[in-house]
């Protein structure tokens, strides 16, 4: 009885391989090309040649096997995935006890299937048995892990989602394992056929917990991320009223100015009083032809980022069509631009050499698609993801949220953004159909 008891530890180790290589196929990765088939082959080996020596262990043993088996996953997780440690302890725990449902109720059916088994079949029927159940298990893990990946690529783990977990898991692991270490509590049971419906049941009980705390920690994750991108679509705009005041009182000092200079010249004597008088219109001239694109709020947007980087010595030049953004809400174009314009003013203020402090901003139609384009000068190595800069601060939970207020409304109006350095210049596009244009 004892052998149909104790699941064989192929079970385990087979399951829990699967579980973990399907975390490291839902998720970003740390190692690509042949280093990744090689870190696959090394851990597997690991963990089915250690299970293998330490299977059927005696029960003093039996939790420091484990935990060394565990360690070996959350270590190739680790490895690799672009995990920290606590998304890889988080993940382990959840592929953890993944594998010991699979493993259990695919044994549980061997059990009760059995006795139909014909003499000499027996093994041919229990690896015919565990490839498809296994196969039919992790391909709804597969598809489900994916769906949860849609709009949140990586869920954001700390120290309180990992200790949750963990508790889970232990408990889980003790629940449905107690009938192996004391069959008289009212959580086990003497029978076999008890006991492994007690576990496999306690397992997926388990495993739906866990399911359920990350599709919850997931959509929190989501609403912050919707209220951070809204805050800075509104933050952008405020930005823009208060620049828009403030371009309105200056324009009409600068109009009040022009009439006191025609008046001034009328009355001067000099040649050189006139000439001076004149370099002033002209300087007057200079200033009301500037971001004038036939957008308002390009123009305050321009104008405040302008005024900015003159402050800062950095050359930010444009050569703008405003007419074409007419289709976009005021507070879509303020954030557009505003967020371009701060993440390339962002980059130059880190280079020493001023006369490399270089911005250039375009907007025009091209073939029927409004094209944007913001190029600056770096000389920083940027990592990209997905097409996309990731972000250099320490906090990376925290921070590359203009990037995505920058995708976030270019998809509102149907269009793509793609980025990418090209002699040490980053540069950023955005193509948005023109059809919507009334």
């Amino acid at each position: 009885m004892s052998g149909i008891v104790n699941t064989p530890g192929y079970y385990y180790s087979i399951a829990y391989i699967l579980a973990a290589f399907i975390v490291t196929c839902t998720n970003r990765k740390r190692v690509t090309g042949w280093k990744r088939y090689l870190t696959h082959f090394i851990f597997f080996a690991a963990l089915i040649c250690f299970m293998w020596m330490t299977d059927g262990v005696r029960q003093v043993l039996f939790l420091p096997a484990m935990t060394v088996s565990i360690t070996l996953i959350m270590l190739y997780l680790y490895v690799s995935c672009e995990f920290t440690v606590s998304e890889a302890g988080y993940y382990c725990a959840r592929a953890f006890i993944t594998g010991e449902f699979a493993a259990s109720l695919c044994w549980q059916i061997y059990f009760y299937t059995r006795g139909s088994i014909q003499d000499g079949h027996d093994s041919l029927w229990k690896w015919g048995e565990l490839i498809v159940v296994y196969g039919i298990i992790f391909l709804v893990i597969w598809l489900i892990e994916r769906g949860l990946q849609k709009d949140v690529v990586n869920v954001r783990i700390n120290r309180r989602e990992l200790m949750t977990v963990i508790v889970i898991t232990i408990a889980v692991f003790a629940v449905s394992n107690m009938s192996y270490l004391d069959q008289n509590t009212m959580f086990s049971s003497p029978f076999a056929g008890e006991m492994f419906t007690i576990r496999t049941l306690v397992d997926l009980s388990g495993m739906a917990v866990l399911y359920a705390y990350h599709i919850q920690t997931r959509e929190l994750q989501m609403k912050f991320e919707v209220d951070t991108l809204q805050n800075i679509l509104e933050m952008q705009y405020k930005n823009y009223q208060l620049s828009q005041e403030s371009i309105e009182i200056v324009n009409q000092k600068y109009h009040d100015l022009k009439h006191q200079i025609t008046l001034l010249k009328a009355e001067a004597n000099s040649r050189k009083s006139i000439e001076y008088l004149e370099e002033m219109e002209q300087d007057i001239r200079s200033y009301e032809a500037q971001n004038k694109t036939g957008n308002k709020v390009l123009d305050a947007v321009l104008t405040s980022k302008s005024l900015y980087c003159q402050n800062n010595d950095i050359n930010l030049t444009c050569v703008a069509d405003g007419t074409l953004l007419d289709f976009m809400a005021e507070m879509d174009i303020s954030a557009l631009f505003g967020n371009v314009l701060d993440n390339a003013i962002e980059s130059v203020q880190k280079l020493d050499d001023k006369e490399k402090r270089l911005i250039h901003l375009s907007v025009a139609e091209q073939k029927s698609f409004l094209r944007i384009r913001v190029e600056n000068y770096t000389e920083e190595k940027i990592s990209f993801r997905n097409g996309m800069p990731v972000t250099t601060k320490k906090d990376k939970h925290l921070h590359g949220f203009g990037m995505k207020s920058i995708q976030s409304t270019v998809r509102k109006y149907g269009g793509s953004v793609t980025t990418g350095v090209r002699d040490n210049w980053f540069e950023l596009r955005v193509l948005i159909p023109l059809n919507q244009r009334s």
